[in-house]
């Protein structure tokens, strides 16, 4: 018989010394178990991740998309349905899962974003497991830690809208793929049926890494000269989307809109706020060329290029879509794509074979995400979705004009917002306003809720609104110290014929006045 061990799973011989002593059934299986957790490729990779995200997670003031997400959630649900056939449609799912969730847990920014933290964090489970599917074991170890390190990974596991949930949904979404490549069955394809249709609830934009998924598909069967596996894939995918369909196409309608607003940028540009880091988006887009060089030559060529396709084909093709009228190369909508580039990035880091060059490359990555990290956990950094290019607009403190108010506020008090809706400026305040510190809006005839809207509807004629309030508070999306002169003119010269003008206070991009009614 050859030299050599013999594994087996027989009990160890008795010896002279004695039997050994008998080990306990929990303890032997607790002990594997352990191990195979910490030296899973997912574990430290979403374990770093966890900490990333939770680093501040209520800190930062919420802003006005927040708000908007915040004030839909805590509707009825007919209320809910009944705005999503006028607008944000594309948004439905998310905010009838929030509604659930606030309804369970409440409405503190902790809390209402803990669901898009969960989310990041497995996503970047997904990511290694990626990794290691196309390339191996130290790539998708990686690759976990490189989609971690990416600043608005991050900043948007803190955000109270559904971007980590579109992030979560394509990783999972490629994961499934490959799955259901390696070893085919109804259960795999369900499960990116399932995954598909996320996308389309979420993000149409990002349904966009379908072409790259047929692509790495008529790849794969290419390589392997088995073609059934386009059928089962174009079956899946045509599922998923027909879940989704009734989203998309009232998305569709009210594309023009919603989104409408959005600026023309370079695609640098684009792609430096997408990562939150001008200096890490060189690097991760450099270190991703360098994986599909260094392994295209290899026995994972095929994976290697199906890879480099899903993470490459959606942007030239949103690029073309955006040429029209509407632009959808927007930095929030191409967050979809960071997993598939982690993955190529992680197999770049993990090029150079020798564990302790590997941390080096990721330590050095870490050191240049540092200050995107630090920028977008900044009080005021959720309104700065441009980062790092100057923001698109001054921040708004409602948490400082919630505390102007509440100091000084009494029973039967009014309130005055004026200035345009979008700013959030008085839901904004009454989120930060204790639940007995509630002041009348005196010019709102219909409620944002009631109109089926994402903002409220106001008198006609003002002076008929008005109820004799003894003081009013108005409320300003901008720094003045003539307040009134920020309402529309009607109001204005309601309030400039019964009332003065007692305090003005400016606080971070809000004004607070005080009036007082004469005699």
């Amino acid at each position: 018989m050859p030299d050599r061990a013999v594994t087996t799973d027989a009990p160890p011989a008795p010896t002279d010394a004695g039997p050994p002593p008998p080990a306990t059934g929990p303890a032997r299986r607790r002990l594997p178990l352990v191990r195979r957790l910490v030296l899973s490729v997912w574990f430290w990779p979403t374990a770093f991740a966890a900490l990333a995200v939770g680093w501040r997670l209520g800190g930062p003031e919420m802003w006005h998309d927040e708000l908007v997400t915040v004030d839909v959630a805590t509707r009825s649900t007919g209320q809910i349905l009944g705005m999503l056939a006028n607008v944000d449609a594309v948004h439905g799912t998310y905010y009838l899962f929030m509604h659930g969730w606030t309804t369970l847990f409440g409405t503190g920014p902790a809390v209402v974003r803990l669901p898009s933290a969960l989310a990041m964090v497995l996503a970047t489970a997904c990511v290694a497991l990626v990794g290691r599917r196309v390339f191996d074991q130290t790539a998708g170890i990686a690759a976990g830690f490189v989609f971690a390190l990416v600043p608005t990974v991050t900043r948007f596991g803190q955000e109270t809208r559904s971007y980590a949930f579109v992030v979560l949904a394509a990783a999972a979404a490629t994961l499934f793929l490959l799955r259901a490549l390696q070893r085919p069955g109804w259960l795999r394809w369900a499960a990116y049926v399932l995954a598909v249709a996320g996308i389309g609830l979420v993000n149409v934009v990002a349904l966009t890494l379908l072409l790259g998924h047929g692509v790495a598909v008529l790849i794969h069967c290419w390589r392997e000269r088995r073609w059934w596996s386009v059928a089962w894939f174009a079956l899946a995918a045509a599922a998923g989307v027909g879940i989704a369909a009734p989203v998309i196409l009232r998305g569709m309608k009210q594309a023009g809109r919603q989104i409408s607003w959005i600026p023309d940028s370079a695609p640098w540009t684009v792609w430096e706020q997408a990562f939150g880091s001008v200096l890490l988006a060189a690097a991760i887009t450099a270190l991703a060329v360098v994986g599909v060089l260094t392994h295209v030559r290899r026995d994972a060529a095929a994976r290697t290029a199906a890879a480099a396709v899903i993470a490459a084909l959606p942007l030239p093709v949103i690029l073309l879509a955006s040429t029209g009228d509407i632009n959808y190369f927007f930095s929030k909508y191409l967050l979809f794509l960071l997993p598939a580039w982690a993955v190529l990035a992680g197999a770049g880091v993990a090029a150079v074979r020798r564990a302790p060059l590997v941390a080096v490359g990721l330590v050095a990555l870490a050191a240049l995400s540092v200050p995107g990290q630090l920028a977008l956990r900044g009080e005021y950094s959720h309104g700065w979705y441009t980062y790092p290019q100057a923001r698109a607009f001054k921040p708004l403190s409602y948490s400082e004009a919630a505390r102007v108010i509440e100091a000084g506020y009494q029973p039967g008090d009014g309130l005055v917002a004026g200035g345009p809706w979008w700013w959030m400026h008085e839901p904004g305040v009454r989120y930060y306003l204790p639940a007995d510190v509630s002041p009348r809006n005196v010019f709102q005839q219909q409620s944002a809720a009631r109109r089926n809207e994402l903002f409220g509807a106001d008198c006609a004629t003002p002076a008929r609104c008005l109820r004799d309030e003894p003081r009013l508070w108005v409320l300003l999306p901008t720094v003045t110290d003539a307040p009134l002169t920020g309402l529309p003119k009607k109001q204005s010269a309601v309030l400039a014929q019964r009332y003065d003008v007692v305090r003005v206070t400016h606080v971070t991009g809000l004004t607070v006045a005080l009036l007082q009614r004469r005699g």
